[in-house]
This record gives C-alpha cells, structure tokens and sequence, in this order.
C-alpha cells in the first residue's frame, strides 16, 4: 500500500512556472518616420505588421501557458485526492489484517490488493488524460515557433498593380464557385487579423481563404504555401476566387484588378506578386 501511494505521488506533474514574457515598445512612431526619410517607404509599415504579429504570437503563448497550467494543477489536485481516498480506505481495511478470526487476515490483504490496483488504473489514466489535453497545446507552441513574425499590409501610398491587369475573365465551370468565395471573403472585410484565426472573432490569412472557399462547398489545407492546388493560371488568365500564394501568405483575386486579405484587419488591395519579400508561387484556382 505504501508503495502504491508512493506510485501516485511519483506520477504528480512538475507546476509549470508562471511565463513572463516582455512587452513590446510600440513601433508606429516608424511610420512617420519612415515617411519623412523615403516618402512611400513600406519599412515602417513592415516594421508594425510584423510588431503586430509578434505581439499577437506573445498573446496566444501565454494563453498556452496559461491553459497547460491550469491543466496540470487539476491533475496534480486530483491525484493528491486520489493519494488521499486510497489512504483512507486502506485505514479502514487494516485492522482486519491483525484479526485472529481465520481467513480474515487474506481477505484484508486481497481487499488492499483490489485498492491499490483500482487506484493505480485511476491515477495512470488521469495522467494520460493529461497528456492528450498537453498535446495541442504544444502543436500550437510548434506553429508559433515555425510562423514567419510577419503580416500583411498595404504600403502607405497604394502601389500600382505590378502584374498585368486581367483583360478578360474567360469561361469556366469553376467562375461561379469562385464568385461565392470571393463574396464570402469579401464579407469579412473588416474583420481583425488573429494568429491562427479560422473565423472565430478573426483570421489569418490562410485561414480567410480556406473559409472562403469552404462556404463555396471547397476544402483547402490550412497552411498558405499548402494552398497551390488546382491549376495554375497565368495573370492574363485570372478569374474571381482564384489564389494569389507566396510561401508565407496567400490571397485572394476578387477581380477588377484587386485582392481581398487578411491584412489587419481584412481588406482589399491591388493585386500584386510581392509581398515582405516571401517566394512568390503563383496564381492557383483549386477548382481548376
């Protein structure tokens, strides 16, 4: 009996210490600034997106840590009650073990034997209910980790498209099932810019368009750079809802020239092939 109490003592996670992580000084004094050295700059616009989504990623890291602490202080409690029940049951059944009424002494010792292994299924299973609610938890900690710090925004001074401008919209099975997409994305202008938002109060950019296109009746993967699937087109050849993807940010073609975002917060834009730098990989129309 010892010895299982020992066991559920042993298997108590470790408290997670409290996160403190550091406020970020505000960058926007970057935009004036940056105008008056280079009128039409973008750096300083760059510099509070990418401000922006740091402190976004510094929000959602501490809000893990915040939920994985709560998790492992419930499994801590109830192991301690856990600890506790076993204790007091076994206090019970003891005294049994010194009767001199024959066979009571090996009913006592099974009875603690049944205990303790009931106790010890009970405690290993809770541990590992702790595991599997840790697990998300810590793919969300990955995602922030691998996630460009980085959102889109347009230039102070509005660019002109960089890429030809669609002469025509040719016919296409797909051009209806775009122009719901494109009508979904477009009614969630406005709509802030969260981290890892799929339409919950916000999106990213990969998540706008993989909503979008799903209240068309199509599914996309969930990461931009994932999100070249279909045909891709050429910019001549651009049709409402088909895809605008670099490999760390994706839009949409609305059409007349433009774009709908998940800047901060969603907008359109003019269409264009550049973006903070990122690998450009084309146009795409998933239903192509």
């Amino acid at each position: 009996m010892v010895a299982t109490l020992q066991h559920i003592a042993d298997l108590q996670p470790e408290t997670l210490p409290l996160l403190h992580l550091p406020a970020l000084p505000d960058f926007h004094a970057a935009l004036p600034l940056c105008e008056m050295i280079a009128a039409g700059s973008p750096g300083g616009t760059t510099l509070v997106a990418t401000a922006r989504a740091v402190s976004a990623d510094r929000r959602l890291v501490s809000e893990i840590n915040e939920t994985a602490a709560g998790h492992v202080e419930s499994t801590r409690t109830e192991l301690l009650h856990l600890a506790g029940e076993l204790g007091g049951q076994a206090v019970q059944v003891l005294p049994r073990l010194l009767s001199p009424v024959p066979g009571a002494q090996a009913g006592a010792l099974l009875e603690l034997q049944n205990l303790a292994a009931i106790f010890t299924r009970t405690a290993t299973a809770r541990v590992l209910d702790l595991e599997q609610a840790l697990d998300p938890l810590a793919d969300d900690l990955d995602r922030v980790a691998g996630t460009p710090h980085t959102a889109a925004l347009p230039s102070p001074v509005p660019p002109e498209p960089l890429v030809p401008e669609p002469t025509h919209e040719p016919a296409s099975s797909s051009n209806g099932t775009g122009e719901a997409a494109v009508a979904a994305a477009l009614s969630q202008v406005g709509t802030p810019y969260v981290w890892g938002g799929t339409g919950n109060g916000g999106f990213d950019c990969s998540g706008l368009t993989q909503w979008a296109w799903r209240q068309a009746g199509v599914e996309l993967p969930r990461l931009a750079e994932q999100q070249t699937v279909g045909t891709q087109v050429s910019a001549e050849e651009l049709i409402p809802g088909d895809l605008v993807v670099w490999d760390g940010h994706v839009a949409m073609y609305a059409g007349d020239g433009q774009i709908v975002e998940a800047g901060d917060p969603v907008q359109t834009n003019p269409l264009r092939t550049t973006n903070m730098g990122m690998a450009f990989q084309g146009f795409w129309r998933p239903t192509g």
